[in-house]
């Protein structure tokens, strides 16, 4: 029964610890960065804020109500001093008559209600808040696919750094069996210690050299795990190999085919400030129209010399509305010359658009004839490790018969493991490539 209690304690505790440990597609790694990098956070915040501010400017222009309310005690009620002849024709020249004017309390209550009718700058302002938000939705798609752009470089990377350590792996496991060999060859004195001496010496080497392939493998993860927004304490690991995710961009549209350099982010932002240009030249064209609103205005105020307003009392109402127009006349040429300010100022953004499209153009060109070069030199540096992993065979065979000396064999060795790092290196220069052309088109 206890040692069933300690097997059940093992299960559930390599369960628990499987659960740390999640495995990803490229394009669930993709949308995973998606829904939990704070990058993408922050930007649809930014959306929620522009939201919110297409109904502030609309409310601009709703009715808008206020109340007011006011009490003033006058401890000094103020006096007025005129001549006494004008209330009595009898009084002598000079007389002067003093009397006080008001009552000592006073309250009022005020109702506003005030209604823009027409001005231009909130038309503009009202266009200019829907434009801001749909700049904020492209702006989401943008940044979706710079989170994505990011999170395929961390996936090639964890890629590309198990393939080494795969290939570090291979070779340390041949090393290893030559390595045993020699030893019996040693101990039947068929080889001489030197030679014995240099397959430990290269074994060692490529230990070492596993050591480091598995160091970058880890910090490839932990680079997956950041551009991921996923825990840095817990496991990840990768379900695609490198072959699926080469033949994918070899099979699909790997050098960009089907794509616009249109799409490019910068290309998108250059074109948003351009809107955003046309919204300024159409407000500064909007201040040479009227601008018109109406009033309307309702207050009760009350009068006395006790505090007793809210006993019955007289209450004197008071309400008006109007209208008010605005009518720009002149500005003596500002206006003018704002106006021409901004019309100048989209000119330059048309050039400054002509100009980074073509300059688009030229860099999508290159990067196409930079990828047909990446994919030949892969081919042959693949070519090559067969080439060199057939010649490496060879060695040992001819070295079981004595034909060569471990030295040949480590040589072969040599030239394997430069064949397979140059190999990697060319698979690197690939997968960089490719992640431009996505920049590129913002992919």
């Amino acid at each position: 029964m206890k040692k069933v209690y300690l097997l059940m304690i093992g299960f559930l505790t390599f369960n628990s610890f499987g659960q740390d440990t999640e495995s990803f597609s490229l394009q669930a790694a993709e949308e995973y960065g998606v829904n939990n990098n704070d990058k993408m956070k922050n930007v649809l915040l930014d959306y929620e804020v522009a939201r919110k501010r297409v109904w502030e400017t609309t409310a601009i222009g709703l009715p808008q109500v206020s109340a007011e309310g006011s009490f003033q005690d006058f401890i000094d009620i103020p006096v007025s001093v005129v001549e006494a002849n004008l209330f009595n024709p009898l009084a002598p020249e000079g007389d002067l008559l003093e009397f006080q004017m008001g009552q000592r309390y006073t309250t009022s209550l005020t109702f506003n209600v005030n209604q823009l009718i027409f001005d231009g700058s909130y038309v503009v302002g009202l266009k200019f808040a829907n434009f801001w938000m749909e700049m904020s939705s492209n702006n989401i798609e943008r940044t979706k696919a710079d989170i994505k752009t990011m999170v395929r470089e961390g996936y090639y990377n964890v890629l590309v750094a198990q393939e080494n350590l795969s290939l570090m792996d291979s070779i340390l496991l041949s090393t290893e069996e030559l390595e045993r060999e020699n030893q019996i060859l040693l101990e039947n004195k068929v080889i001489l210690q030197e030679d014995a001496d240099q397959i430990t010496l290269t074994l060692n080497r490529i230990k070492m050299n596993k050591q480091v392939a598995e160091r970058q493998l880890e910090i490839a993860k932990n680079l997956l795990k950041l551009q991921m927004g996923y825990d840095l304490e817990k496991d990840i690991e990768v379900s695609e190999t490198l072959d699926d995710v080469l033949g994918e961009i070899l099979l699909g549209a790997g050098a960009g085919e089907g794509n616009a350099v249109t799409n490019n982010m910068n290309y998108q932002m250059m074109l948003d400030q351009q809107r955003l240009d046309e919204f300024s030249l159409m407000n500064e064209k909007a201040a040479y129209y009227p601008s018109v609103g109406a009033f309307l205005s309702h207050s009760q105020n009350a009068f006395r010399n006790e505090f007793n307003f809210f006993n019955d009392g007289q209450w004197y109402p008071t309400t008006v509305w109007g209208v008010a127009v605005q009518i720009p006349i002149t500005t003596s040429g500002q206006k003018v010359m704002r106006v021409q300010q901004a019309e100048i100022k989209l000119e330059q953004d048309q050039n400054t658009l002509n100009d980074l499209e073509r300059s688009l153009e030229f860099q999508e060109l290159q990067l196409k004839a930079e990828f047909q070069n990446a994919v030949d030199q892969m081919n042959f540096e693949k070519q090559n490790i067969a080439l060199a992993h057939f010649i490496y065979e060879q060695s040992l065979k001819r070295k079981e018969i004595g034909a060569v000396s471990s030295f040949d064999v480590t040589q072969k060795q040599n030239q394997l493991l430069q064949a397979e790092g140059a190999y990697i290196g060319s698979v690197l220069q690939l997968l960089n490539i490719k992640i431009q052309l996505d920049k590129l088109y913002s992919k």
